[in-house]
């Protein structure tokens, strides 16, 4: 047997524990579903004119990152208390698997989930209360189908190439921000959350200082020109390829390190 990774021992883990907390996940399904489907009854309700588009995203995104927040701020609950420490620490898998565990249940769940129980809601709020007053505004899912029907039209190399981008940093931004608070959440005992946060806006600000002071200590505005509009880069292509290779790059190192900090303290 695989001391790192065993499959099935893996699935027979992650099996007891969705059991252990099967009751809290319903729980926790039934209030976010609840509340987002009273949220939007009383929005609606108390406004004259139905939601717009702008305000739908905005609702959505706002959504979006607390509940996500909250689910990925679960991560390495056990860190928190010494009794926990040592129970997660001898339970009988490899401490590969229970991170495996942790990042599958937390991460992956808050960004990737999470948008679509957020959508269920809003449909099933939409469907109800359409029966009960028609002219509420409900368009189902078009302000998402327009936006990706939109995003399938582009006419010039250029265009097709940021809308690429813009996709792949849909996806990319919610995932880093959300490895940077699992990260966090193995390092810091007391409200990991907030410093998770506020460490993610210092490592962001740092970036955008460092790429400031090097271009302008470099020059770079004297050789962005129309004839040299990438500075260092062959092609748009590249540019876009350093960006999302560093953005993974960053994003490895961060849950690299939240796993040493588990190896960590089974030491």
């Amino acid at each position: 047997m695989n001391n790192l990774f065993d499959l099935k021992r893996f699935k027979a883990y992650a099996s007891l524990e969705i059991t252990y907390q099967k009751q809290l996940v319903y729980y926790g399904v039934a209030a976010i579903v609840s509340f987002i489907i009273v949220s939007l009854f009383f929005i609606r309700t108390v406004n004259e004119n139905s939601i717009s588009e702008d305000d739908l995203y905005g609702l959505f995104f706002v959504t979006y990152i607390c509940i996500a927040a909250v689910v990925i701020n679960r991560s390495f609950l056990s860190f928190r208390s010494s009794k926990k420490l040592i129970s997660f620490l001898t339970f009988p898998v490899s401490q590969f698997e229970k991170f495996l565990f942790e990042y599958l249940s937390t991460v992956v769940v808050g960004v990737f989930v999470v948008p679509f129980l957020i959508l269920f809601a809003y449909m099933v709020e939409g469907e109800l209360h359409q029966i009960i007053n028609p002219n509420i505004g409900y368009t189902g899912l078009d302000f998402i189908t327009d936006v990706i029907g939109q995003s399938m039209i582009a006419t010039t190399e250029k265009e097709i190439l940021a809308k690429q981008l813009i996709a792949v940093m849909i996806v990319l931004i919610p995932w880093s921000i959300a490895n940077v608070i699992f990260t966090g959440n193995s390092f810091f005992k007391k409200l990991p959350l907030m410093k998770s946060v506020l460490f993610s806006g210092l490592y962001i600000a740092f970036h955008v200082f460092l790429a400031f002071l090097i271009f302008s200590k470099m020059g770079a505005q004297e050789y962005i020109t129309s004839d040299y509009p990438l500075f260092f880069f062959s092609s748009q292509s590249a540019a876009i390829v350093f960006i999302i290779g560093y953005i993974l790059l960053a994003n490895a190192v961060f849950v690299y390190s939240s796993y040493l900090k588990l190896k960590e303290k089974e030491i």
